[in-house]
């Protein structure tokens, strides 16, 4: 097994069914990746819609998983996937996203052990279908051109675990903190950065699409005192770990995640 795509799901919605077919979909041979759904949180009638829904991808060949766990929260239930996965890349996928056909194989066609994969990211508005203004979008557009990437010049990237193929040797031990709702990504990038050697890009049809919802976590205002306290929590968490481990994290990454999470309680939406 090559590649185990990581799909956690809470409660979900129609949305669930178009990522589920843009996997299913995907070019590359269905015997080198599999899906592990992890529903975390919730039960039926989810666990019956979802299996009745990936029954005729499975006849086909498709190697997909479906797991329930009891407890909520995206940090464990990712965590249960990782836990599961049989492949040696991992691929993070939220349920209301969903990828390009060639999404995986492209990916894989220029993994490497000790190197991260980026893709191309475009932010969907749900209800016009407009692609909207995305610091990802706008990362992978200026360092297409960029001969050697750097970690400080790939920051924006590594605050999102989606939209990459992560080596699982990479991941080690490490797992996401579940006492994070909200920069529970960046934290955990930033963990397994201590064993990132090289960061690779695709090309720019290798499209990850983020489904801009209005009643996402990341798009909720928050109060300034909960974003405050957030922040003072997370700059603690990268602190100790870079202090744990000082010689194998890089000293300006670290500090951009320290600037970056200073200015989250100035900013209307956390992302």
């Amino acid at each position: 097994m090559k590649i185990s795509v990581i799909v956690p799901s809470y409660k979900p919605a129609d949305y669930l069914w178009k990522c589920l077919d843009s996997l299913a979909a995907q070019s590359l041979d269905k015997t080198h990746f599999e899906i592990v759904l992890v529903l975390n949180g919730c039960n039926e009638p989810y666990c019956s819609e979802i299996s009745q829904y990936m029954l005729a991808y499975q006849k086909n060949g498709l190697d997909f998983h479906l797991i329930q766990t009891n407890i909520v929260g995206v940090c464990h239930a990712r965590n249960v996937g990782i836990e599961a996965a049989k492949g040696d890349y991992l691929a993070f996928v939220d349920d209301d996203d969903w990828v390009s056909f060639n999404y995986l194989e492209n990916l894989l066609a220029v993994a490497d052990k000790d190197c991260v994969v980026e893709a191309n990211v475009l932010r969907i508005d749900e209800v016009s279908g407009h692609s909207l203004n995305y610091f990802l979008t706008e990362a992978f557009a200026k360092n297409q051109s960029v001969s050697k990437l750097t970690f400080f010049g790939c920051r924006s990237f590594l605050s999102n675990v989606c939209c990459k193929l992560i080596p699982r040797k990479i991941i080690g031990d490490d797992r996401f903190n579940r006492d994070y709702k909200l920069g529970e990504d960046s934290l955990f990038m930033f963990h397994i950065s201590r064993r990132i050697h090289q960061i690779r890009m695709t090309s720019g049809d290798t499209i990850y699409y983020v489904r801009e919802r209005s009643n996402s976590a990341s798009r909720k205002t928050y109060s300034c005192v909960y974003r405050a306290r957030l922040a003072l929590s997370l700059m603690g968490s990268y602190l100790g770990a870079y202090l744990k481990d000082f010689r194998h994290y890089k000293f300006l990454f670290f500090i951009s995640r320290i600037i970056a999470t200073a200015r989250k309680p100035f900013l209307k939406h956390y992302e």
